[in-house]
Formats: structure tokens, sequence, C-alpha cells
């Protein structure tokens, strides 16, 4: 028996992300980081997703809804094809999440902002 891995597109993949942060559901987007164009600051995908999950978790509860989500390109980010996705409330000025990405044809790169 042969297992067909899927495989997503680039635009599939930060879809999920974006879905699954203004949902804060986290399993949401496990399937699509699990995929080989993903790759991410942490030791490996199982730790990043602990992290991901505790820091959305930790944003619902220190959150106002409603939310809304806000790509974003800091003026210090040197790298042209990073950018930072933002999760906002609506009572606090700063982000409650900030997932940092770097995107290629081949490659998404997630780097989570701890604060």
């Amino acid at each position: 028996m042969n297992i067909v891995k899927q495989e997503y597109t680039n635009e599939i993949i930060l879809n999920k992300l974006i879905e699954s942060c203004l949902n804060f559901n986290p399993d949401l987007f496990l399937p699509y980081l699990q995929s080989e164009k993903v790759i991410t600051d942490m030791p490996n995908k199982t730790r990043f997703f602990r992290f991901f999950k505790q820091m959305l978790l930790s944003a619902k509860d220190n959150s106002v809804e409603p939310m809304t989500f806000q790509i974003e390109k800091p003026s210090w980010e040197e790298d042209e094809n990073t950018f930072h996705y933002n999760l906002y409330d609506s009572l606090h000025k700063h982000s409650r999440l900030c997932i940092r990405v770097k995107e290629s044809a081949d490659e998404i790169y997630l780097d989570t902002m701890p604060f």
C-alpha cells in the first residue's frame, strides 16, 4: 500500500496559518506544518508546534475579540522576502501574536516572535 503525501501550495499553507490564528485553533495548521516546504526556527516541527500552540492559546486568553490579522513589513526588517504575520485584538496597540514568515518558491520559513 503506497501512502501518497499531500503537497500544498505556499498560498494554501499560509492561508491555513492565518485561519488557525484567527480561530485560535493550532490544530488546523498541523497538517500543513508537516509539509516538506515548511521549515522553522525550532530544532524540529514538533517543538515549533508546541510553542505555536502555547503562544496562540496565550494570545486568546489575553485578547479582546474580534481579532484582525495583518501581514506587515517592519521598517527594520532587512530581507525583502520576510513579512510579519500579526494577530491583533480590538483593544491593544501591539499584536497579540507575531510570526515571521520568509517565503520562496521552494519553502516557507516560520519564526515565532517571543513577544
